[in-house]
C-alpha cells in the first residue's frame, strides 16, 4: 500500500498589510465626489463667461463709431446675450463710455453659486474691459 503523507501548511506571514481598507476607499470616493460636484458647479459658469467674452470682443471689433452710438452697441450686445442664452451677466451690468476718443466696454462681473448646503462659491471675472478702435477725434 501506498502511504500518503499529508503536509500541513502553516498560515502565511505577511511582511506588511496589502490592499485598501474600507475607510480608505470611502474617503477616496468622498474626495472624488466633492471634486466632481465642484467641477459640475464651476464649468458651466466658466463656459458662459468664455462665450460672453467672445461676444463682447466681437461686438467691439464690429463697432463703427461713425454710424453707431453707444446705445446701439448696448442694444446689439443685449440681443447677442439673449440669443446665446447668457444669464450670468445682463446688459445692465455692462457699461460703455468714451475715453481718449475710443469707446470702452466694461463688462466685469462676479457669479455666486451654491456649492454645498450653506457654502457658496464666487467666481470673479475682471478681465472683460474692451477698447474699441479710436474715432480719430480728440
Amino acid at each position: 500500500m501506498y502511504r500518503h503523507q499529508f503536509v500541513t501548511r502553516e498560515p502565511m506571514k505577511h511582511a506588511g498589510v496589502h490592499g485598501f481598507s474600507v475607510w480608505a476607499v470611502s474617503l477616496n470616493l468622498v474626495l472624488v465626489g466633492a471634486l466632481l460636484v465642484m467641477a459640475l458647479r464651476v464649468v458651466p459658469s466658466y463656459m458662459e463667461y468664455l462665450t460672453g467674452k467672445d461676444l463682447i470682443m466681437r461686438a467691439a471689433d464690429e463697432y463703427d463709431p461713425r454710424s453707431e452710438s453707444v446705445a446701439d452697441l448696448k442694444i446689439r450686445l443685449a440681443k447677442l446675450l439673449s440669443t446665446n442664452q447668457i444669464y450670468d451677466s445682463s446688459i445692465d451690468d455692462i457699461e460703455g463710455y468714451r475715453e481718449r476718443g475710443a469707446l470702452i466696454i466694461d463688462a466685469n462681473y462676479e457669479n455666486r453659486f451654491p456649492v454645498l448646503w450653506i457654502l457658496d462659491g464666487v467666481m470673479k471675472f475682471e478681465d472683460l474691459i474692451v477698447e474699441t478702435a479710436s474715432t480719430g477725434r480728440t
